[in-house]
């Protein structure tokens, strides 16, 4: 079955007879020349942030608790 715009007509009234409906997602383009210049800025940030207070991981393990840690 290929994309909504792909089906026939008598596909897409079996398929909303069945109860689905057309959707049209987006997702983000991740070779995007924006998109890796922001991720770059960011993961910049961070590590900037942890140059400039190295103790900031201590601090943030402190302020989770064991909030993430395995309770099985």
């Amino acid at each position: 079955m290929g994309r909504p715009k792909e089906l026939t007509d008598e596909q897409r009234a079996a398929l909303k007879a069945l109860g689905y409906r057309p959707v049209e997602l987006w997702i983000i383009d991740r070779e995007d020349e924006a998109y890796l210049q922001e991720v770059n800025r960011q993961m910049n940030a961070v590590a900037e942030a942890d140059r400039r207070d190295p103790d900031l991981d201590d601090w943030m393990l402190q302020v989770r608790g064991d909030l993430w840690d395995d309770k099985s």
